[in-house]
């Protein structure tokens, strides 16, 4: 990946991680308001949903440190909290699709502006 297009990437999965902790506010595990962070529902690792919002929630750091490292437990969380949810972004994170980078990261911005008015 290109130096400019991995800079790109980096500045919408920051934008990214304020629009899910702006849109949530609160932990979606626990309801705490402390510690926020944006966890992926599918790994960040499938580019093609790495920034659609369906795809994160936020969580605090304990809670997103426990499910992080409970793999199956989250996932059962997942389908308990959005059914289908799951094979859905699964299905969609196997398409493969490349990403622009520069124009997700002027999308984001927009989604954040509209959030924070």
């Amino acid at each position: 990946m290109s130096r400019k297009r991995q800079n790109w990437m980096k500045q919408a999965d920051v934008l990214f991680s304020k629009i899910i902790r702006e849109r949530d506010r609160q932990c979606q595990a626990c309801g705490t308001t402390q510690d926020l962070q944006c966890a992926h529902i599918i790994s960040r690792s499938y580019k093609s949903i790495r920034t659609l919002e369906d795809n994160a929630v936020a969580l605090c750091r304990s809670e997103h440190i426990y499910f992080t490292h409970r793999p199956l437990e989250w996932r059962e969380w997942v389908e308990q909290r959005f059914p289908g949810r799951w094979d859905r972004l699964a299905t969609q994170a196997l398409m493969y699709e490349r990403v622009d980078w520069r124009a997700e990261r002027d999308r984001l911005k927009t989604v954040l502006e509209r959030l924070a008015a």
